[in-house]
């Protein structure tokens, strides 16, 4: 096993980053804009049906450069204000392996968030 996916194992097994934190995670900072159930609405895309949108193969490395631009407070969809979550940038730094073998370190909250839309794709 290389040390990038033994990393991203020890990432995947935090209570801090796990669909359950990223579920917690999602209620507190997006349930008022995209439901409750992730299926947005008339101004709000629908994060239930990222992998249908994406042809069948969750984006995971597009997902994380959103929610962290996001957080950033970056535009990433034209014409949509996303609120600056700065608080989803603290806390600890944990190695995400992605496609193509490659691997970044992310906020844990950002990992947990992106676990939990994982979990709710249909």
């Amino acid at each position: 096993m290389s040390v990038g996916a033994a990393l991203a194992l020890l990432g995947a097994c935090s209570p801090w980053t796990s669909p359950q934190a990223g579920r917690n995670l999602y209620m507190q900072n997006c349930a008022s804009c995209h439901g409750e159930d992730g299926r947005g609405g008339a101004q709000m895309p629908d994060l239930t049906a990222i992998t249908a949108r994406a042809g069948g193969t969750y984006p995971q490395r597009r997902v994380l450069d959103k929610l962290d631009g996001y957080a950033r407070g970056e535009i990433v969809y034209e014409g949509v204000e996303m609120p600056n979550f700065g608080d989803l940038l603290t806390g600890r730094l944990t190695r995400v392996e992605t496609d193509r073998g490659l691997s970044r370190l992310l906020p844990e909250p950002i990992i947990a968030l992106d676990a939990y839309l994982q979990t709710i794709q249909r």
